[in-house]
């Protein structure tokens, strides 16, 4: 019997579109993308005119940003830091379509835990205009974009105008302006937007480009444009496979089953992460929720000693940094961390504790955590980006108020419960059904380390904790523990 031509997978018809330079169509985490084609190139005025009508304008209670459409139901991208510390969306709006739309719910469907990168959906009674991407897959942004090549970067009219830029304006200008540039490096670290490669742009970035995409000469997105550095010319983004990468990875929670197999694996991946001392993975996986509240009342604690003898340690502390920073030799590229981190260790202290005054009230892993998040973001500013100390200041206030810097008060307590020499072994894990959103409790026995002085043949202290898990941001999120008993066994 002769043998038939095995049928080609989806993906691997996905990846010889791409290769071939031709437009396609692919699904990815529920999302419908658009492949662009290389074969035409289109005016500056085509593109500027195509990319404007698919970009709306983020409006949050802390700021504004851009998204742009890439499913024409509704899905769009934006940066996590858009919308990652908003405590609510307010509007988005498409000022360059006539008539302007706007749209007053906005949920945020999934952000990417690690890359600055949200997926966000507006429900649509009509398709929205959208931009097709450089690729409908993960690849090498060698692939689809090269060093000079020509790119053009969207920024609102209100945030271009003179006004706007000396804090006269109210930013309620509509429109976009063009900006052409090119694309200067193609790989460019910095872990402290996120991992993996960025890409420079000769354009500068500005307060509320953030999120708009960058486009080539075809009209295509290929990049999502991210941060900046201060004191130096032009702008970064992030690769657009980058966020198809990201759509790959969403989970899917359609149905009870997706919810109680992704629950389990979470509560899982947790566990290890923990265990194997994988910390940075596991404080991610904490829920922004509960991470705000541990950070409330830390910061609540550590603020009403402020007016008091609080004060004092707290300008001794900030001395200290400013004693680091002025002490590098001029030209220093590194930033002393190791000096850094022995400053921050002083304040889990007893002594500077109870010069604080919150000996008794906060645990040590609160204090050096808020002291952590402070020190980290002051020192950058005061090291790279060479600016005063007050404005330092506001800097390092600003971090604390960022759900990432609330993440490690968090863990911070969940530290207090878990080490990661304890054997954490995941029993059970329950689902509970809500009304708006569905829980998991997940059920953990934790067998302890025993003491150094305690003897070798002595059984560890075993206790039971409940681990609730929260549904947020398109996954499941470590909300709380609780301790439900503790069992020391007898030796035999």
């Amino acid at each position: 019997m002769p043998r038939l031509p095995r049928r080609a997978s989806p993906w691997l018809l996905a990846l010889a579109l791409a290769l071939t330079g031709c437009a396609g169509r692919s699904r990815l985490g529920g999302v419908n993308l658009e492949q662009g084609s290389e074969r035409q190139e289109l005016s500056t005025l085509a593109i500027a005119q195509k990319g404007a009508a698919a970009v709306g304008v983020l409006s949050t209670d802390v700021g504004r940003g851009l998204a742009f459409v890439v499913d024409p139901d509704g899905y769009l991208l934006t940066n996590r830091h858009v919308v990652e510390d908003a405590d609510y969306i307010d509007n988005l709006t498409f000022p360059a379509l006539q008539p302007a739309r706007r749209f007053a719910s906005v949920r945020i469907v999934y952000i990417d835990p690690l890359r600055d990168l949200a997926l966000i959906k507006v429900e649509v009674d009509e398709p929205l205009p959208y931009l097709p991407l450089a690729t409908g897959s993960p690849r090498p942004i060698h692939s689809y974009l090269h060093h000079d090549d020509d790119v053009l970067l969207l920024t609102r009219v209100a945030e271009d105008s003179p006004e706007e830029q000396d804090g006269r304006g109210n930013g309620s200008k509509p429109g976009f302006v063009a900006r052409t540039g090119k694309v200067r490096e193609l790989e460019v670290f910095n872990q402290a937007v996120g991992p993996g490669t960025f890409f420079g742009l000769t354009q500068n970035v500005k307060r509320g480009m953030s999120g708009g995409p960058v486009l080539d000469r075809h009209g295509r997105a290929v990049g999502v444009v991210s941060w900046t550095w201060k004191h130096r010319i032009g702008g970064y983004a992030i690769p657009i496979a980058e966020a198809t990468q990201m759509l790959a990875e969403r989970p899917l929670l359609a149905t009870s089953a997706q919810q109680a197999t992704r629950a389990s694996d979470r509560a899982h991946s947790f566990v290890d992460a923990v265990h194997g001392g994988r910390l940075e993975i596991a404080r991610r996986m904490l829920s922004p929720t509960y991470a705000r509240k541990i950070r409330s009342y830390t910061m609540r604690t550590i603020a009403e000693q402020m007016p008091g003898e609080g004060k004092l340690p707290v300008q001794q502390f900030v001395a200290a940094l400013e004693d680091v920073v002025l002490s590098q030799p001029s030209g220093a590229e590194k930033l002393p961390f190791d000096a850094v981190q022995d400053v921050v260790l002083r304040t889990g202290t007893t002594s500077f504790m109870r010069a604080l005054g919150v000996d008794g009230v906060l645990s040590k892993e609160q204090v050096i955590s808020f002291f952590f998040e402070f020190a980290q973001a002051y020192v950058s500013a005061r090291f790279f980006a060479d600016i005063e100390a007050d404005a330092a200041m506001d800097v390092a206030l600003a971090r604390l108020q960022t759900v990432d810097a609330a993440r490690t008060f968090a863990f911070a307590e969940v530290a207090q419960r878990l080490s990661t020499g304890d054997d954490i072994a995941v029993e059970k894990v329950d689902m509970i059904p809500g009304e708006y959103a569905p829980q998991a409790v997940v059920h953990l026995r934790v067998t302890g380390k025993p003491g150094q002085e305690a003897a070798a043949s002595t059984p560890a202290p075993r206790q039971q904790l409940i681990m609730q898990l929260r549904l947020e941001w398109g996954d499941w999120y470590i909300a709380e523990l609780q301790s439900v008993g503790l069992e020391t066994p007898v030796a035999g």
